[in-house]
C-alpha cells in the first residue's frame, strides 16, 4: 500500500532528528576531547614549568655516584679488637649484600611496598595514605617512597612546603633514572637515621642490640626497620610499649606482603625485648685513645678523623690496659686513705621525710626502678645515724650499715693515751647525721633487710703509667689518670715533674760510658757546693736517711740511692755529658746545667723516662715509642704505616752493666718488694722532696713499666709516700698481670762485657784465692789491674 503523505513527511522528520542528534554527541565528544587535550597539554606545560622552575637549583643525583657519607673512624688494639670509635655521626657503612634479607624485607614491607615497581613515586601509596589519614583525622601515614625519603635526607631540609615535596618527587625520579633499585636501597639503609646517634643499620643494630646486623633476629630487625618513622617515640630504650607496638606493626605487614609465613610472625610477635646497652662513642682506654687521636688530627685534620672512616690499627693490648687501670685505681683508693678522710661530700637536712631523701638519693646515683646497685659499685648515701661503732646509711635504694672495719681508715687520728700512741675506736667524732658520703655496696648486711657497705673516698692523688716493649717501641698500656671522665689532662704525656732519684741510672750510665764500673767507689761523705746558677749561694746535698757511709762501691750506691755519691760521680763526668747522654736517650725536656740534675731536679715525662729505660733493657738500641701500627681508609688502602725510628745511644756493654745496677736495686736495695714478681726484674724507685712525687720505673727482658704518682697542685703526698710504698704497688699488680703465662727470661749478655774477681775494699782485681773476693761485671776494655785501686777518693769537700 502506497504511503501517504502525512507518513512520508513524519518519517522525514524523524531521520532529521536523528542526523540533529548525532550531530550534537559528534559535537560533544569532540569538545570533550578537546578539554581532555588541552588540559593534558596545560598539565604538561605546568609540569614542564614546574620543573624548570625546580630544575636549576636543585642538586645533580649523579654526585652520589661518588659520594662517601660520614662514617665512623674506628680504632682497633693490637689484636685487632676494636677499642674506640671517633665520629660526628656513628655511621658504619656496610654492603647490601651483608645486610640480612629479613631486615631489606621488614623496611620494604613498613615503608616502601611496591619500592621495586614504582619510579620514584608511588601514586597509589599517596592516595591510600590520603584516605587512611582522612579517616583518622590526622596524619598516621606517609605515602613517601623509600626513593623520596633518601632524596629529602641527602639533599633537602627539614622545611614542611609543597615546594620542598615537588623537589623532592623531581629528585626521586632522577635518582631513580640514574641508580639501580638496588643501590637506592643500599644508600638509604646506611643513611637513615635510626636514633641514638646512629645512623645506618650497622650502628643501629649495634646500638640497640649490641651485635652486628648479620646477627639479627626476625623481631630484632622489626624494631630496626620501624625506627626511622620516628626515632625517639619508637626507641625501645625509650618507650617499650610504643617500640613493641611498631615492631609488631612491622612484623604483620611483613606477614601480609608474603615475607615471612603467619607462624613466623605470631612466634617472633611474642619475643620480649633483649636489649644491648647505649653507650656514648666507645673508648675503652680514653687516655690511650686521646693520645692516638691527637697525631691523628696532626696527620689528617678534623674532617677526616671525624668523618672518613679511617681504620686506625694502633700498639695498644686491651688485656694489658685493663690490667693497667684495675691496678692504678685499686691502689689510688688504697694510698688516698692513707691519707685521710677529707670529711662529707655535702650535707642534705636530715628532718626531711625519709621518703624524700631516699627519692633524692635513688635520682643521684641514677637508679633504674626495681633494680639495685650491682656489688661492688660506689654510690652517694646519707649518714641517718651515727653509732660508735656504726653507721646506718640511706642510700636511695633503702638503708646500710658501715660496721667499724670497713671505715677504720677514717676513724680519729692518733692520740697518746698513757705516754703511748693510740688510735681511738670510733667514728662518732667525723660523721653526723645528714652527711652525703661515697659508699661501695659489699652486698646484703646479716640480717637481710640492709645493705652491708664500706666507707669509700675519691682519690685526690693521681697517677700515670705506660708500658711498652723495649725491642719495638710499641706501648702496650698507657694511663694517664685516675678517671679521664673528670680529667682529661694526660699525665702520663703531658706532665713535666721531678723525677728523684728515677734520673740516677742516666748519670751512672754516662759514668759508665766514660769508664767507671760497679766497682768504682767513692767516698760517701759531707759535701757543700758553692753554684753560681743555684738560687742559694751554698747546696749541701744529702742522703735520704740523713747519714754518711764512707767509702762504697757505685752499685751498692745506687741499689741504695746514695745521693751525695751521685752528685759527687755527676761532678767527675761532668754536667754537659749527662745533659747530652739524656738527649740520646729520649728525653726533649729542658735539663738545668747544675749538678742537682743527677737527683733529678729538672722536670721530666713519664714517656721521656720510659724511653730512655727502654735503651737499657734492649741491648743499649731505643727505639722510639709509638702507638699506632698503620692507618687505613674506608677502602683499606694503607695511608700510614709506621717505620721503627732506631738509634743506639749506648752501647750494648754499657746497657748490659746499668741493667745489673738496676737488678741490684730489686735485688738488696729500695725496690726489693718488686723481688716478689719471681722472675729477672731491673727497676729504680724515685721519691721528690717532700713527698711529693713517687716514682718506680722497672723492666724484664720483654716489657718495661714506669709510673708515676703525686698530686696535680704538686702538694706532699703524706710522710713516707715513698716510690717504693706509692708507686711499686701500681707496678707490681699491672706486672704481675701482664707477664702471667709467659716464658721467665733472663737480661741478654753482651759480647763486651766479661766478670773479674775484684777485691770489695778497693774495687781492685782479687788474687783467685780471696776468701773476700767476688765477682763484678766489667767493659772488656775496662778491668781494673792488680796494682789499680779504683777508688775516687774526695779530700776537698767544698766545691
Amino acid at each position: 500500500m502506497p504511503k501517504t503523505k502525512k507518513e512520508k513527511s513524519s518519517k522525514k522528520k524523524k531521520k532529521t532528528k536523528k542526523k540533529r542528534r548525532g550531530g550534537f554527541f559528534k559535537w560533544l565528544s569532540m569538545a570533550v576531547f578537546s578539554i581532555f587535550i588541552t588540559t593534558l597539554l596545560i598539565g604538561f606545560i605546568g609540569i614542564l614549568a614546574i620543573y624548570y622552575t625546580f630544575t636549576d637549583e636543585l642538586p645533580d643525583v649523579r654526585v652520589l655516584k661518588s659520594f662517601e657519607p660520614s662514617t665512623v673512624t674506628l680504632m682497633y688494639s693490637d689484636q685487632d679488637q676494636l677499642i674506640a670509635e671517633l665520629y660526628l655521626e656513628k655511621r658504619i657503612v656496610v654492603p647490601l649484600n651483608k645486610i640480612p634479607t629479613q631486615l631489606k624485607q621488614a623496611a620494604l614491607a613498613v615503608e616502601d611496598a611496591n619500592f621495586y615497581r614504582h619510579m620514584g613515586i608511588d601514586l597509589k601509596a599517596v592516595f591510600r595514605a590520603f584516605l587512611t589519614n582522612m579517616k583518622a583525622g590526622r596524619v598516621v601515614e606517609g605515602g613517601s617512597t623509600i626513593t623520596q625519603q633518601l632524596s629529602k635526607t641527602l639533599f633537602l631540609t627539614r622545611e614542611r612546603s609543597l615546594a620542598r615535596k615537588i623537589k623532592e618527587a623531581i629528585l626521586s625520579i632522577r635518582m631513580e633514572l640514574i641508580f639501580t633499585k638496588d643501590e637506592i636501597l643500599e644508600m638509604y639503609l646506611n643513611q637513615i637515621y635510626y636514633g641514638h646517634g646512629s645512623y645506618g643499620v650497622e650502628a643501629a643494630a649495634r646500638t640497640y642490640f649490641g651485635k652486628s646486623v648479620q646477627n639479627l633476629s626476625l623481631d630484632e630487625v622489626a624494631i630496626i626497620a620501624g625506627l626511622p618513622k620516628s626515632p625517639n617515640n619508637y626507641s625501645p630504650y625509650r618507650n617499650p610499649k610504643r617500640a613493641r607496638s611498631r615492631r609488631n606493626h612491622v612484623i604483620r605487614r611483613m606477614a601480609q606482603e608474603g615475607f615471612i609465613k603467619s607462624n613466623e610472625a605470631k612466634q617472633a610477635m611474642k619475643k620480649p625485648f633483649t636489649l644491648g646497652e647505649v653507650t656514648n662513642m666507645l673508648n675503652r682506654a680514653p687516655y690511650f685513645v686521646e693520645y692516638i687521636r691527637k697525631q691523628l688530627m696532626t696527620m689528617y685534620g678534623r674532617n677526616k678523623v671525624y668523618k672518613s672512616g679511617l681504620k686506625v690499627y694502633t700498639t695498644l693490648s686491651i688485656e694489658k690496659q685493663i690490667l693497667a687501670q684495675e691496678a692504678t685505681k685499686k691502689n689510688l683508693l688504697i694510698a688516698d686513705k692513707r691519707y685521710g678522710y677529707r670529711g662529707p661530700l655535702g650535707t642534705m637536712d636530715i628532718s626531711l621525710p625519709e621518703i624524700v631523701l631516699q627519692e633524692s638519693l635513688s635520682e643521684i646515683n641514677n637508679f633504674t626502678e626495681g633494680i639495685h646497685p650491682k656489688t661492688g659499685t660506689n654510690i652517694k648515701g646519707l649518714v641517718k645515724s651515727v653509732n660508735k661503732e656504726y653507721l646506718t646509711v640511706l642510700t636511695g635504694q633503702g638503708e646500710g650499715i658501715i660496721e667499724l672495719k670497713d671505715m677504720d681508715w677514717a676513724r680519729e687520728p692518733n692520740i697518746k693515751v698513757d705516754g703511748r700512741w693510740a688510735r681511738i675506736h670510733r667514728v662518732d667524732k667525723n660523721f653526723y647525721p645528714g652527711d652525703k658520703i661515697l659508699v661501695k655496696v659489699l652486698g646484703i648486711y646479716e640480717s637481710g633487710s640492709l645493705w652491708s657497705l664500706s666507707l669509700e673516698q675519691e682519690p685526690e692523688v693521681e697517677s700515670a703509667l705506660i708500658s711498652l716493649e723495649p725491642h719495638t717501641g710499641h706501648i702496650k698500656a698507657l694511663i694517664g689518670g685516675y678517671d679521664f671522665s673528670k680529667s682529661q689532662f694526660n699525665r702520663a704525656i703531658q706532665a713535666v715533674r721531678q723525677p728523684g732519684s728515677v734520673f740516677k741510672p742516666i748519670v751512672y750510665a754516662t759514668a759508665i760510658s766514660k769508664g767507671f764500673s760497679p766497682a768504682s767507689i767513692i767516698i760517701d761523705s759531707p759535701i757543700i757546693f758553692k753554684e753560681k746558677d743555684h738560687d742559694f749561694d751554698k747546696w749541701k746535698p744529702v742522703n735520704f736517711e740523713k747519714k754518711f757511709y764512707g767509702p762504697t762501691p757505685l752499685r751498692k750506691a745506687l741499689a741504695k740511692s746514695r745521693n751525695i755519691i751521685t752528685v759527687k760521680l755527676l761532678q767527675k763526668i761532668g754536667t754537659r755529658s749527662v745533659i747530652q747522654m739524656a738527649k740520646n736517650l729520649g728525653i726533649n725536656s729542658h735539663l738545668e746545667n747544675n749538678l742537682s740534675i743527677g737527683l733529678g731536679s729538672s722536670g721530666v715525662t713519664l714517656k721521656e723516662l720510659v724511653s730512655a729505660y727502654s735503651a737499657f733493657a734492649n741491648r743499649g738500641i731505643r727505639v722510639e715509642p709509638q702507638g699506632i701500627r698503620y692507618v687505613e681508609n674506608r677502602n683499606g688502602k694503607i695511608l700510614y704505616k709506621n717505620s721503627q725510628k732506631i738509634t743506639q745511644p749506648i752501647t750494648s756493654g754499657t746497657a748490659q752493666i746499668v741493667t745489673s745496677l738496676l737488678q741490684s736495686v730489686v735485688q738488696e736495695g729500695t725496690a726489693k718488694k718488686v723481688r716478689s714478681l719471681n722472675r729477672p726484674t731491673a727497676g729504680k724507685t724515685g721519691t721528690t722532696n717532700n713527698y711529693i712525687d713517687a716514682w718506680f720505673m722497672g723492666f724484664t727482658p720483654k716489657l718495661i713499666t714506669g709510673v708515676w704518682v703525686g698530686k696535680d697542685n704538686v702538694e706532699p703526698l703524706g710522710r713516707n709516700e715513698t716510690g717504693s710504698r706509692t708507686a711499686i704497688p701500681i707496678w707490681l699488680d699491672y706486672m704481675k698481670g701482664a707477664l702471667i703465662n709467659t716464658p721467665i727470661q733472663n737480661f741478654p749478655v753482651s759480647p763486651e762485657t766479661v766478670y773479674a774477681k775484684i777485691n770489695p775494699q778497693t774495687g781492685s782485681l782479687a788474687k783467685h784465692d780471696d776468701s773476700k773476693g767476688f765477682f763484678e761485671l766489667f767493659l772488656k776494655d775496662k778491668i781494673p789491674n792488680s796494682q789499680d785501686h779504683h777508688k775516687e777518693v774526695i779530700t776537698d769537700n767544698t766545691f
